[in-house]
Parts: C-alpha cells; structure tokens; sequence
C-alpha cells in the first residue's frame, strides 16, 4: 500500500512537471502572438481604456456595459505593472492562475472523493490540452474557471462544515465568477434555497449561511449592478449581451450551423435589431435598452415557435457538447500557424483527451458518485450552464469550465476501480451507456454533416 501510495505522489509531480514544461514551450513561442479573436480585441481595448482613465469605456465618453468587467479589470492591473499592451505578462499570470486552480481542483477531488482522486482530478486539467490553449488567449477561460471551481470548493466546504467565513467566501467567489463571466449571475437565485436543504444543523444555521452567500454575492455584484443601471436606465446586473444573445439564438434569421456567429452573417434587414429600429425611427437607444427589448422580442419568438425552438435547442445541445474546435479552428483561419508536426498531434490529442474525459466523467456520474450532498452540489452548475446555453446557444467553448468538475468525476470513477463498471448492473449502468451513445451521437453528426467540410480545409490547410 505504501509503495503504491509513492507511486501515485511520483506520477503526479510527474504530471505537473510536464504540464510546466508544455506550457513554458509553448510560451516561448508566442512572443509575436496578438489577439486574433475578436473577443480578445474587445477585452484589449477595454483594459486599455481603463489604464487610461476612461473607465471601463471603449474610448473617451463612451462608457459601456457590453462585457463583465473583471477581465479587463485584470488585463489592466497586470498592464500597469508590465507596461500596456504586454501579451505575454497575460500570459504568465494565466500560467500561475491556473497552477492554483490545479491545487483547488485537488482538493475539491479530496474532499469529494479522497486523496487519489484529488491528485488524478488535478492531474487530469493541468495536463489537458484545451485548457492549456486557453492560457495563451486574451479570454476569460483561466481566470472564471479559477473563480468557478473556487466557488465549487467552497460551497462543499461549506456544506461539509457550516462556518460563517466560509459561506461570505463562497459567496465572494460566485460573485467574482459572475462579473467574469456574466451566465452565473442569476445562479444565487437556486443555490441560496437549495443550501437551506443541503445544509445540516438547526434552522438558525441552515438559513443563515445561505444569507450569508447572498450578503458576499450582493457585496461584489451590486456596486457594479448599480453602475450599469444608472448608465443604461434599465436594470443590468452584469452585462448587456444576455438578452442580445438570446435573440441571436432565437429569432427567425438564426443561423442553422454555426448559431454563434449569426451576429456575423446577419446584416440589413435580417440583423437582430432592425425590427427595434425601424419601428422606432430616429430614436437612440442605450446598449441596456437594446439588450431588453431583444430578450422580449427572444420570448415572443420562442412562443409563437415552440416546434422551431426545440428543434434549435437539441442543435445548441449538441454545439455546447461537441468535439473542442477553438485551436483548430484558430489553425484552420490562420489565427495559429503552428508547424504541421505539431498542429495535426496537437489536433489529434485535443479530440481524445476531450473524448476520454467527457466519458469517463459522464460514467462518474451515473456509477461512482460522491455522497449525495456533494454530488449535488457539482451537478448543479453543470445542469443550470448546459440548460442556459441550451437555450441561448451553444459552443464548444462554453463547456470548458466544466471540464474540471468532469475531472473530478473520472478521478471518482478511477478511485472506485473496476467494481464500479463491471459486471452491468441497475438504471445507473444502463443510464451510462446512454449517454455515450447520445455523444457519440453528437459528435457523428458533427464530423458527417456539420464540421465535415472544415475537417477537409483543416488537413489541406498546410502549416509550415
């Protein structure tokens, strides 16, 4: 037992020794990237524009609301300290955050399923190959799941232990999560009374630490809330794209393939916002008064056309959960020109170790999961994200931070060995294999009818 227990410790600094080296090469080669993704651009100018002294503005007297603020927030600090525009600065500190979020997700697996599992679960997001990409982009993807998993820790933390600091913290962090990535602002709305039923102890504790989540939420939230109500003169809590993209995604000019980019297909009469315009000639609205009358207008869409809407909706299902594009599409249009040797292995590895997560986490799932309350607890935010972007729209992009928690997942089912899958056995065996067989599913569709032109491009795109 104590020569196995070594062996573990050794492959697991093993892990993150290669983990380091990987990201260390491949930071010495990015010295010339820019920021190729429009997103990225956006979150430059406005991190810019806020060293500057505009305010979180995209330019002198044009303050905005359009993206959470704490990315750019960072992208500053780090500027002002490197000098402005450094990429690279970005680019070392989303090393180190997600080197911390390596220790957080060991000791969510710990503490959800024991010592082992915590050190395969973090074993498993240092080494996986996305969420290495994702540290060398000027995106939100390292710095909300930091804040995401923390939040995660710390409510089992707290449902394991009620103690006061704990349930501020958890709040702070969720609150954090939220004005980093704007999909977890309404999720206090759940959390707060399903703790009361999670949490163990007398009423007095089991309402108050749920308020106490809420207090710590509403202290980071709503300053920012109450700046951008006052800016647009309608009530906005993080941002204003939320109504925005659920119009994108369900309006009679959606795009069938690709759902994400219909604001970059649709133009003149079949852009999301002309019926706001033409029936309102002349009159100037503010972002917040736009993204509400899209949310309305998405509504009344998904009303008159459930048959369409549901039919959208298994494609935005199949979107979120599809084989991880983000560096080969980044290939494919010239944003990366890696070597071949490199971009087709890189591409390979990145399809398998997606593949070989997802399913080992779904089988975790159904066959080995933690006690009931912790369970919960990591089901939560995978259902309430699925279902958002399921409604919205989905992108393969949008399932990355939950990849940890599928982490954590086959770490469980690793820790419970081969007794937890063989022999078949119960609803649980059964309700494992169909959820391969619904991925499977996904992806055949993916490859066959909508990626399989792409896939073709990708292969006689070259490299050097």
């Amino acid at each position: 037992m104590q020569a196995t227990s070594l062996n573990a410790r050794r492959a697991f600094w093993i892990a993150m020794a290669l983990g380091l080296l990987v990201r260390l090469v491949i930071f010495s080669q990015t010295s010339t990237l820019g920021t190729p993704i429009v997103d990225e651009r956006h979150y430059s100018q406005l991190a810019t524009n806020v060293l500057e002294g505009n305010g979180f503005a995209w330019g002198p007297g044009q303050p905005t609301s359009i993206r959470p603020p704490l990315y750019p927030g960072f992208l500053a600090v780090i500027w002002r300290l490197t000098g402005a525009g450094n990429l690279q600065a970005v680019r070392l500190c989303q090393i180190l955050l997600s080197l911390l979020t390596t220790l957080l997700v060991y000791q969510l697996g710990k503490r959800v399923y024991g010592e082992r599992a915590g050190q395969v679960a973090a074993a498993v997001f240092w080494l996986y190959p996305s969420l290495i990409y994702f540290d060398f982009t000027i995106l939100t993807e390292t710095l909300f799941t930091l804040l995401f998993i923390a939040f995660i820790l710390l409510a089992v933390m707290l449902v394991q232990s009620p103690r006061a600091w704990v349930a501020v913290v958890c709040g702070v962090s969720l609150g954090l999560a939220a004005l980093a990535r704007s999909i977890l602002w309404p999720l206090p709305l759940l959390l707060c009374p399903l703790l009361v039923w999670l949490l163990s102890g007398s009423w007095r504790t089991r309402i108050a630490m749920p308020a106490l989540v809420l207090a710590g939420y509403a202290a980071v939230v709503g300053p920012w809330a109450i700046r951008n109500t006052r800016l647009q003169g309608v009530t906005e809590i993080v941002d204003t794209m939320g109504g925005i993209n659920l119009r994108l995604g369900n309006y009679e000019y959606t795009a069938e393939d690709r759902m994400w980019a219909t604001v970059d297909l649709m133009k003149g009469d079949k852009e999301w916002s002309y019926a706001l315009t033409q029936a309102n000639p002349g009159r100037r609205f503010t972002e917040g008064e736009k993204d509400k009358w899209a949310q309305r207008a998405a509504i009344e869409y998904i009303q008159a056309h459930p048959g369409t809407t549901f039919r959208r909706d298994l494609v935005k299902f199949a979107d979120l959960w599809g084989i991880e594009r983000e560096f080969i599409a980044s290939v494919q249009y010239g944003a990366l020109n890696p070597p071949k040797w490199f971009a087709y292995p890189a591409a390979a590895l990145i399809v398998l170790s997606y593949v070989g997560v997802l399913f080992a986490g779904a089988a975790g799932i159904w066959l080995a999961p933690p006690r009931w309350r912790e369970h919960v607890l990591l089901l939560l935010p995978i259902v309430f994200i699925t279902a958002i972007h399921t409604i919205v729209y989905g992108h393969s992009r949008y399932h990355m931070p939950l990849m940890p928690l599928l982490g954590v997942y086959a770490a469980g089912l690793f820790e419970r060995g081969r007794a937890a899958v063989w022999p078949p056995r119960g609803i649980a065996w059964y309700a494992t294999a169909l959820t391969v067989l619904l991925l499977l599913a996904i992806w055949l569709r993916q490859f066959v009818f909508a990626d399989a032109g792409r896939i073709r491009a990708l292969f006689g795109h070259g490299g050097s």
